[in-house]
C-alpha cells in the first residue's frame, strides 16, 4: 500500500497510509531488528489514515524506517513501508558570542536549540590564539533549549569557539584587542515544497545546501493541484511568510481529480479541457513563487493505471513553464523512468536502487541523486 513518512513539521515525523478504507492501522518504527509499535489509528471513511507526531527527529539516527499494517474489509492483510532521512543537526543549534572584546574581559557564550526539544549531548570547544581547542560537554536535558557558558579572554588575538554535535560544527571567532572580521552576509531562503515526493528530498537539500541557504520545507502528503487547488493557497501563504529567493517544487503524484475548467464544466481526467486547466493552475503557482523556481517532473509510478495521469501532469508542467525565464523544469521523469517504471537505474557508472516499495516515492538513494541534480541546477542557473 502507498505509505509515507514525512518530517516537514518541525522536529516530528508524521505517518500516512493511503487506502485503508476505515480499517484500524497499526504503525511501527523498525529499529535494528525490532519493530517498535508507535500506536494505532482509524480513519472512518477517510482516504488517508494518519498518525501525527508519531516520533521525533534525532541527531544520532538520521535514517528512519517505518511500517504500517492493517486488515482490510475483505480480510486481506496489507502493509506499507517507507524509509526517510531526517535533517541532520547541522543547523539545529545557534551559537552566539561577542565578536569583539578587550583583553581580560569575560566572553559569554549562548548555545540555543532551535528544535526546542533538548535531550542531546554536545560539546563546547575554546582555543586561545595559537593554541589547540579544549572541549567540555554541554548536555541539554529533555526540553532544555538554552545553555550559557562564560570564560575569560586573557590574551590578545583571535580566539576560536566551536560547538559540536554528532559530527556537525559551528564556529565563531572572537577578536580580542584586534580588528574584528567582517560579518558574514545572511543566507537566502530556499523553499522546498509540494506533496510527499518532496519531503525526503527537502531534508537532503537542507544538508547539501547548509552553507548556502536556509532551507524551509512546506509539504502536504496527498496534496494535488487538481484536488481543490489547495496548492495555490499554500503557495501564496508560503511566499508571504518566507519570501523565498529560491523555490523547489515537486507535486503531482496524487492527481487525476475532476476539475471545473474555463468553460464552467466539471471535467474528469484527462481530456483537453482538464489538461488546460491543470496547466493554468501550475502556471499560476509558478508566477506566485516568481523568483528562481525549480519545478520537478514526476517519476513514473509502478501502477500502470496511474501512468497516463502522470504523463499528462508532466506535459502540463512543461507547457506551464514555457516563456517563464525564472522557471526551470528539472526532468526527474527522464532521469528515473526514461522508458517506464524502474526500481534500479544506472547512475555515475553504477546500478542504484532508487524506489520505495510503494512504487511511488524515491528512497534515500534516489532522493540523494535527485538532490544532486537540483543543487547542480541551482548553482548553474544565474540569479535574477
Amino acid at each position: 500500500m502507498t505509505f509515507a513518512a514525512t518530517s516537514n513539521r518541525h522536529t516530528v515525523i508524521d505517518l500516512h497510509l493511503f487506502g485503508a478504507g476505515g480499517t484500524p492501522v497499526t504503525f511501527f518504527e523498525c529499529v535494528r531488528d525490532r519493530a517498535v509499535k508507535l500506536g494505532a489509528r482509524t480513519a472512518p471513511g477517510g482516504e488517508v489514515t494518519r498518525m501525527w507526531a508519531a516520533t521525533s527527529w534525532r541527531c544520532d539516527r538520521l535514517t528512519r524506517r517505518f511500517a504500517a499494517t492493517t486488515t482490510l474489509a475483505d480480510g486481506t492483510v496489507a502493509r506499507g513501508t517507507h524509509t526517510i532521512r531526517t535533517r541532520s543537526c547541522a543547523q539545529r543549534f545557534d551559537l552566539v558570542v561577542s565578536r569583539h572584546l578587550d583583553p581580560g574581559a569575560h566572553a559569554r557564550v549562548r548555545v540555543s536549540d532551535r528544535w526546542r526539544v533538548g535531550g542531546v549531548r554536545t560539546s563546547l570547544c575554546i582555543a586561545p590564539p595559537g593554541r589547540r581547542l579544549a572541549c567540555r560537554p554541554v548536555v541539554f536535558a529533555s526540553r532544555t533549549t538554552v545553555a550559557l557558558r562564560t570564560f575569560r579572554v586573557a590574551s590578545r588575538g583571535r580566539w576560536r569557539v566551536e560547538h559540536r554535535v554528532v559530527g556537525n560544527v559551528k564556529r565563531v571567532t572572537i577578536a580580542v584587542g584586534v580588528r574584528p572580521a567582517a560579518r558574514a552576509t545572511s543566507l537566502p531562503t530556499l523553499l522546498a515544497t509540494g506533496d510527499s515526493t518532496m519531503d525526503l528530498l527537502g531534508n537532503v537539500l537542507s544538508d547539501e545546501l547548509a552553507a548556502e541557504a536556509n532551507v524551509a520545507t512546506s509539504v502536504e502528503p496527498g496534496l494535488g493541484i487538481s484536488k481543490s487547488n489547495a496548492f495555490a493557497r499554500m503557495a501564496a501563504r508560503d511566499v508571504a511568510r518566507l519570501k523565498p529567493s529560491i523555490t523547489v517544487v515537486s507535486i503531482g503524484a496524487n492527481e487525476g481529480w475532476s476539475m471545473r475548467a474555463a468553460d464552467g464544466v466539471e471535467h474528469a481526467c484527462c481530456d483537453a479541457a482538464w489538461v488546460a486547466e491543470y496547466t493554468r493552475r501550475v502556471r499560476a503557482a509558478m508566477a506566485t513563487y516568481r523568483r528562481r523556481v525549480f519545478w520537478l517532473t514526476i517519476v513514473a509510478p509502478k501502477d500502470p493505471r496511474r501512468v497516463p495521469i502522470i504523463d499528462e501532469v508532466n506535459g502540463a508542467i512543461l507547457r506551464a513553464a514555457d516563456g517563464l525565464s525564472e522557471v526551470h523544469v528539472l526532468r526527474m521523469d527522464l532521469l528515473f523512468s526514461p522508458d517506464g517504471y524502474r526500481d534500479v537505474i544506472r547512475y555515475d557508472g553504477r546500478d542504484v536502487r532508487v524506489r520505495e516499495p510503494d512504487g511511488v516515492h524515491l528512497n534515500i538513494a534516489g532522493a540523494q541523486i535527485a538532490a544532486k541534480e537540483v543543487v547542480e541546477a541551482i548553482r548553474a542557473a544565474p540569479a535574477g
